[in-house]
């Protein structure tokens, strides 16, 4: 994480010095994907206050406008993720917003993006608060107000939907989409008020009858039964056929993933079931008409379970790299999630981008990623025959900073809990003149204390033994010496388990080569000590800076290197 900070703190350093921004105005307009029915209302009122009460008071040409249909609590939206890059290229000078939630619901993402266009010279313009100026320390804290009270928004109404779900299901009722053979009914009681149950689909019904009356005759599996109903001219839900003939291949398919999941599914029986809200089946009995009698449903299972031991079932996919990917595209780097296939193509699995690259997503097999693994944790790996060299320098190194800089440090941490508490005070000042509600000051009053708490935390830090930190880091390396001997005796939930406690990105091409990483600590700071003694005239990590220097040292995944078959005391 250290290595990737300092790279962009040098980019944007580089950029303000030798960017020109354009005088312009670049309008961003959002609306949530819950909202689809009528976005272009939305659209053409937040355009309109934007040029009423933004562009017709200002003087400066609009650059240009940013739409996005999604939630802001998404940062991956393709046009806001365009307005940050065009921002950093000084493509235009302001930023018009309806609202301070239209440039998003996420605290964190926002305050990171409003304090890097506060760096590049970009000024945010709010419509609804003209006069509110974000690139000023009140206008700053306003902004974010603004952001965190559309978070806890959004927060407030998932907790309240929640409730009212429970509450529904657990008075026998359904609050979600009725499965196959049965179909959604409501009616309007009152204003905006509906009664909403599910009923039997009779055109279904029939299907579902027949399936499981053939299961449960124990004579024919889940592709048979698919074959006998297609045989009595029964279709699926959709009108597609249980069974057909690939017309590429010629293979014979059936939909017998649709029959186990229905086979498995309590609703048929009449029973609520929820793993959200810890419902099981037989607590609470549905107010709709079952399809099968318990019994029947519990004998179906029963037959599945010894048809699924007379079998061998396929190994659950274990993703390697989830949420550790990166893809570097041009100038952004993205990041991947992986995808699960279901039917025919559960064979295959891949590391897939949401953001669409050269106009599509970008899709790449997991084993073309996995399969470099081994020869990038050798690319890591320490020789043993350097860890005199390297403890030489670590523990001289902590002694240095905790013996010098111990004072400067802590003179620079009661500033930092000094200026809290200034934001405290002014806190308290914006609450006594009614300019934030009860809500709000409550929130924002436990958030500043909790950053009271962090930096006090951080000052008992400063405190710590220089033994303990050495410990970590003997810790740390001797797992990078173990690497190529460790990695390929583990299963590969524990293979998961290493590359996080060691990496914090993973960085690839659009082809799926590995090309950069980004290590955790203390890993980074070992691997270039490691990189000078190997290498001598190559500069390690800047450490002048004790901050950086600590935090370069904290090991914040020890615990879990107890969950690998190792012999590190």
């Amino acid at each position: 994480m250290f290595r990737y900070s300092v790279r962009f703190v040098i980019q944007e350093n580089k950029f303000v010095a030798q960017q020109h921004i354009t005088p312009g105005w670049a309008i961003y307009l959002r609306v949530s994907d819950e909202d689809k029915q009528t976005p272009e209302r939305s659209f053409a009122m937040q355009r309109r206050r934007i040029q009423d009460d933004l562009i017709c008071h200002s003087d400066i040409p609009t650059y240009r406008e940013y739409i996005d249909l999604l939630s802001g609590s998404n940062p991956n939206r393709r046009d806001y993720q365009e307005l940050l890059a065009d921002a950093e290229a000084g493509k235009f000078s302001r930023i018009a917003l309806y609202r301070a939630d239209r440039f998003g619901r996420n605290t964190v993402e926002g305050l990171q993006a409003t304090q890097k266009l506060n760096s590049l010279g970009i000024q945010i313009r709010v419509a609804s608060m003209p006069s509110l100026r974000p690139e000023e320390p009140d206008g700053f804290f306003m902004f974010l107000i603004q952001m965190g009270m559309a978070q806890r928004e959004i927060e407030v109404l998932a907790q309240r939907t929640g409730d009212g779900m429970e509450a529904k299901l657990r008075a026998g009722g359904w609050a979600h989409k009725a499965p196959d053979g049965y179909l959604n009914k409501e009616r309007l009681v009152s204003s905006n008020k509906y009664d909403r149950w599910v009923e039997i689909d009779p055109s279904y019904q029939p299907v579902l009858k027949d399936a499981w009356a053939l299961l449960i005759t124990e004579r024919f599996t889940l592709k048979e039964i698919c074959e006998e109903l297609s045989r009595k001219g029964h279709t699926r839900a959709s009108g597609r056929p249980w069974a057909w003939n690939d017309p590429e291949s010629g293979k014979r398919c059936t939909a017998d993933n649709i029959l186990h999941k229905v086979f498995h599914n309590p609703f048929y029986a009449g029973w609520v079931t929820s793993e959200r809200f810890g419902i099981k089946i037989g607590e609470i009995r549905g107010n709709w008409e079952p399809i099968v009698t318990n019994e029947q449903f519990q004998r179906g299972l029963h037959i599945l379970h010894k048809h699924d031991g007379e079998k061998s079932r396929e190994k659950r996919h274990v993703y390697l790299l989830r949420d550790l990917l990166w893809v570097q595209n041009n100038e952004k780097v993205l990041k991947l999630y992986v995808s699960t296939p279901s039917g025919r193509y559960q064979s295959y699995s891949y590391y897939i981008s949401h953001a669409k690259i050269n106009g599509k997503s970008l899709h790449i097999q997991t084993n073309v990623v996995d399969d470099q693994i081994p020869a990038w944790l050798h690319g890591i790996a320490v020789d043993p025959q350097l860890i005199p060299a390297i403890r030489n320098i670590y523990k001289s190194d902590i002694q240095k900073t905790t013996a010098e800089d111990q004072g400067r440090q802590i003179i620079e941490l009661r500033k930092r809990l000094s200026m809290l508490k200034d934001e405290e005070a002014r806190l308290g000042r914006l609450y006594i003149t009614d300019k934030i509600s009860d809500v709000a000051y409550k929130q924002l009053h436990s958030e500043w204390q909790e950053k009271l708490r962090n930096a006090e935390l951080q000052l008992v830090e400063l405190e710590r033994e220089p033994s303990i930190h050495i410990n970590d880091l003997e810790m740390a390396l001797m797992l990078l010496t173990k690497l190529d001997e460790l990695y390929p005796r583990l299963d590969d939930r524990q293979k998961s388990t290493l590359l996080r406690i060691l990496a914090a990105k993973i960085i690839i091409d659009i082809n799926g080569q590995i090309v950069d990483h980004v290590l955790n600590a203390p890993f980074l700071y070992l691997w270039s000590i490691a990189d000078k003694v190997s290498h001598p005239g190559i500069k390690e990590l800047d450490n002048q800076n004790p901050d950086s220097f600590m935090s370069n040292l904290r090991f914040d995944h020890k615990e879990k290197i107890m969950e690998l078959p190792l012999d590190i005391p």
